[in-house]
């Protein structure tokens, strides 16, 4: 779908998503394994960390990937199907969890945006769903219990002034209905503030992206801070430090 502002996939096995990443440390070579696995043929390299409510919509070339006990997360910035049933087959399961959840956005705009989400359970789809606020382009298997204040009405796109409603708009914007899943998956507490993830770029072997050589300068830079600091922080201990006398000077005294 053009246009897309970024798409997050959750593989899950953990029984309470939230509680494992709650302030977790994500594994960074499992994260980028996870993301070798993903784009084959490409070489990763890792960017730097970072929360995830801050990787809104990773540029062209870079994915977030975080790795936890039981819970993995991807988002990127890649055009996904707009029909979440046709996902590549190698994205649905690639860590063998149970629970494989789909969400992806556009931006958000006066006449509303399009909005996707789906749910593999052991590989097999169990729901999935993809509009825009006028078309609803999938819509397989039942829906589930979250999902009905969202059909009864009870979150409505906010109306466009002078506009007149098309007669089939949806009773909701699809973005924010995709962007409502994930905490209905995984938890209503789900604070993506609190989760770290690591940002990667993906390359052709040989192609270093702009991306990698600024965080190659920003980590030359960041080295030659704290050495300038170590250095600083060593210059009044020594000045601080007496000076032992002489053994000459110490025998010259003595005789006096």
């Amino acid at each position: 779908m053009l246009g897309v502002t970024s798409s997050t996939i959750w593989y899950v096995d953990a029984t309470e998503p939230t509680g494992v990443l709650r302030g977790a440390i994500p594994d960074r070579k499992s994260a980028r394994a996870l993301a070798a696995t993903l784009h084959p043929g490409l070489d990763v390299t890792y960017l730097g960390d970072e929360p995830l409510s801050d990787a809104v919509k990773p540029e062209p070339g870079e994915v977030v990937v975080g790795r936890y006990p039981g819970v993995a997360v991807v988002r990127t910035g890649e055009a996904l199907p707009p029909t979440p049933s046709t996902l590549v087959e190698h994205w649905i399961r690639p860590t063998g969890a149970t629970h494989t959840y789909l969400s992806s956005s556009t931006v958000h705009t006066a006449a509303g945006s399009w909005g996707a989400f789906a749910h593999w359970e052991d590989g097999e789809l169990k729901r999935s769903f993809s509009a825009t606020p006028v078309h609803i382009i999938e819509d397989l298997g039942l829906p589930q219990v979250w999902e009905r204040p969202y059909w009864a009405g009870e979150h409505p796109a906010p109306p466009v002034m002078d506009v007149l409603p098309d007669p089939q708009t949806l009773p909701f914007d699809p973005g924010a209905f995709a962007e409502a899943a994930p905490a209905a998956w995984l938890g209503d507490d789900l604070d993506l503030s609190s989760i770290t993830v690591c940002r990667f770029a993906v390359h052709p072997t040989g192609q270093v992206p702009e991306a990698v050589r600024r965080a190659q300068e920003r980590l030359r830079a960041e080295q030659a801070r704290a050495e300038q600091l170590r250095a600083e922080q060593a210059r009044p201990e020594q000045a601080a430090r007496p000076q032992r006398r002489s053994l000459f000077a110490r025998l010259f005294r003595r005789e006096r």
